[in-house]
């Protein structure tokens, strides 16, 4: 399924549902959604939000010479102990490394929590200036040797998984690179390792890639639509921005053109003369905007700004424009003085009479004019330039707002169904307390031709086709594992732009629940099998996820949950829904090749009760699948990266699809029970 085939009718209500049970049902769990959740999260929102700040305000106190951390987000919440979310970042060249100590320090020169100790005061992340900080603290090189053998394709893995096993150093910034120097297939080649703390890629506004002396020209990172299944679930909004924009612009407009009319601050003329009810009318609805917006900049600072000082702030900007109590008091007698009213009377009968008689025909002589145009935008004060803008847009806008509103209406029973009553059968990767620390490994790289070759065999894309064998991996790690095989792995699976890792841009996803099939209802290990469950378990999220993902999305970009819901409560709702989605995997797209980088591959780090991540990365013409569990789960994670290309080639045999020579050889050939340094 391509993914921009499902998304209009993911997002949009169907035909067929007006002739079925969705409708009152979606309605049924709306209703009671707001009626027994919705006022206990109005309650919890404010009280949660003020409780933190106070506690904020007490720990900034407690320690004056601290940064504390004040925003909140989900992987804060789910840190426990010293299992941190550390993303990681493999790179592989020949001189990639030339000159990362001189790149290092002039970016830690700039970046002043790249020198600061992060650590914990009273349940808060807080940041803690070093006495002596060393760019050689944190850039690491590798030995000669590991364990007694050079450092060559048969161990590279173990040694770099060895690394990531490692905790990064307390009293210091939470960032490594290490530059390890190896011999692959008989050349020399540089292996960069960057593992970084997700709060300081987030306060700093950083991609991993950064800490690396990378060189690529912007011009080649064009925007690349991906078939990625776990992306762009619904249509986003585009006509709403639109209309928000043009009527922003044209209040602004108006609002800039009533201050140089009314506002004695552009006009002193106005207070020297007696001035009538409207025009008081005019200069209090300007001190109350004005004030409003001194008030919405001063809480912003965070200044300590009370809700009474509001007041002092209306008596300023009254006593800017010389307009008190005196002067709506004459204002109102002078409007009911019979000859001020009379005049007032006679000055608007000529105006309408100046109006009907001269004006009205100069007006329809424009309307008709700009009615015949064809470029009404020639006639931009017309009526019918107005609503010849403003009417499809107007429509395509409700249209928008129907849209979110049938997905919010079945957004609590969609939830309450992928969430916890879908697939009850409990999928744990790992049977014993996790201890923290984090191994990984990754496959050969497999090209890109032959899952081409593949999808247009089986009509799949190419992330259902790496899906696939993904779950024949993961099969093969339960048989050696001593695991019992589940039915179906939970996953939360996400989509990762190449251009999210090598040049930060801001960009936030959602997330998709997805159910992997490891058992299927005919055959045991048929592997075309499983890719059509899988086919028709990503239609199915991708039609149902809509809320699901906006919800993540938000999360992503605003922390709209965990603003809004206490952190105790949210981390007890974590912890279960991360022993029941156990794999967490990240979908890596986007062909942005960097120089003088031959191979990458990207680790976003499994936390609270999910054990293992498991990342499908695609660089240049080739896809690598990587892991990263709990330690205690090594070494039986490499025999899910020794599987996945045997288990695409297997797939690619099935399907009538020649086979080709893998790209690069395995470094490890021996029995998928054992790994080289263990």
């Amino acid at each position: 399924m391509a993914a921009g085939s499902s998304t209009l009718s993911s997002s949009s209500l169907e035909l067929t549902d007006l002739f079925s049970l969705a409708i009152p049902t979606n309605l049924a769990f709306a209703a009671l959604f707001a009626l027994l959740l919705l006022p206990i999260i109005l309650f919890l929102y404010p009280a949660s939000t003020w409780s933190r700040k106070c506690w904020v305000s007490f720990v900034k106190w407690k320690y004056p010479n601290c940064v504390v951390v004040e925003e909140n987000n989900i992987r804060s919440i789910l840190d426990q102990g010293r299992n941190h979310g550390i993303f990681t970042l493999l790179v592989q060249g020949r001189s990639i490394a030339e000159g990362t100590r001189s790149h290092l320090s002039h970016l830690t020169s700039s970046k002043r929590f790249l020198r600061s100790a992060l650590t914990t005061r009273w349940g808060l992340y807080v940041w803690k200036d070093m006495e002596h900080f060393s760019v050689d603290n944190h850039l690491l090189s590798s030995p000669c040797s590991f364990r007694g053998r050079p450092i060559t394709e048969s161990n590279i893995q173990d040694y770099v998984s060895d690394i990531t096993s490692k905790f990064l150093p307390s009293g210091r910034s939470p960032w490594q690179v290490h530059v390890i120097n190896c011999f692959l297939r008989g050349e020399e080649y540089q292996i960069c390792l960057v593992r970084v703390h997700h709060l300081l890629l987030r306060l700093e506004h950083l991609s991993l890639a950064d800490f690396l002396p990378l060189k690529y020209s912007t011009e080649n990172w064009a925007c690349q639509e991906s078939d990625s299944p776990f992306t762009n679930l619904y249509v986003e909004p585009s006509a709403l921005p639109r209309l928000h924009q043009k009527l922003t612009e044209n209040f602004s407009n108006y609002w800039n053109e009533f201050l140089c009319n009314n506002d004695p601050i552009e006009r002193p003329e106005i207070m020297k003369k007696k001035i009538g009810v409207f025009q008081c009318a005019k200069i209090g609805v300007i001190v109350l905007v004005a004030t409003s917006k001194e008030f919405t900049r001063q809480y912003r600072k965070s200044e300590g700004f009370g809700f009474f000082d509001v007041f002092a702030v209306l008596q300023k900007e009254a006593n800017k424009r010389n307009f008190g109590v005196s002067i709506i008091f004459y204002a109102f007698l002078r409007t009911l003085n019979p000859i001020d009213m009379f005049y007032a009377i006679l000055a608007w009968s000529w105006y309408v009479l100046i109006v009907l008689t001269l004006k009205t025909p100069i007006l329809i002589i424009r309307e008709l004019r700009a009615l015949r145009s064809k470029q009404k935008h020639f006639y931009p004060d017309t009526l019918t330039s107005m609503i010849w803008c403003y009417l499809p847009l107007i429509m395509q806008a409700t249209m928008e707002v129907f849209s979110i509103t049938w997905i919010a209406i079945g957004a609590p029973k969609l939830i309450l169904e992928e969430l916890f009553l879908k697939h009850p059968q409990a999928n744990r990767l790992q049977t014993i307390s996790p201890c923290g620390r984090k191994v990984v490994a990754w496959s050969d790289e497999v090209s890109l031709d032959v899952l081409r070759k593949i999808s247009s065999v089986t009509g799949a894309t190419e992330a259902e086709i790496l899906l696939t064998a993904t779950v024949d991996s993961l099969k093969e790690y339960f048989r050696h594992s001593g695991v019992r095989t589940p039915d179906d792995v939970l996953t939360t699976a996400k989509f990762v732009s190449q251009r999210a890792i090598f040049l930060h841009n801001q960009e936030t996803r959602g997330i998709v629940c997805l159910a992997l099939p490891t058992r299927t209802p005919l055959f045991e290990d048929d592997l075309l099998e499983i890719l059509q469950v899988i086919q028709k378990n990503v239609q199915e999220a991708r039609a149902k996820q809509s809320a699901i993902y906006a919800i993540t999305t938000a999360e992503a970009a605003h922390g709209l949950i965990s603003s809004s819901l206490p952190s105790i409560l949210l981390k007890l709702v974590l912890n279960q829904l991360s022993r029941r989605y156990s794999l967490s995997l990240t979908h890596v797209d986007g062909n942005l090749p960097v120089e003088g980088v031959e191979a990458a591959i990207y680790w976003r780090p499994p936390q609270g009760n999910c054990n293992m991540s498991i990342t499908l990365h695609r660089y240049k013409n080739g896809v690598r699948l990587g892991v990263m569990g709990d330690a205690l789960i090594g070494p039986q994670h490499s025999i899910i990266t020794r599987t996945f290309p045997k288990s695409l080639q297997s797939l690619s045999t099935i399907v009538g699809v020649p086979r080709t020579p893998s790209r690069s050889p395995s470094p490890h050939s021996v029995s998928p029970t054992t790994s080289p340094g263990y």
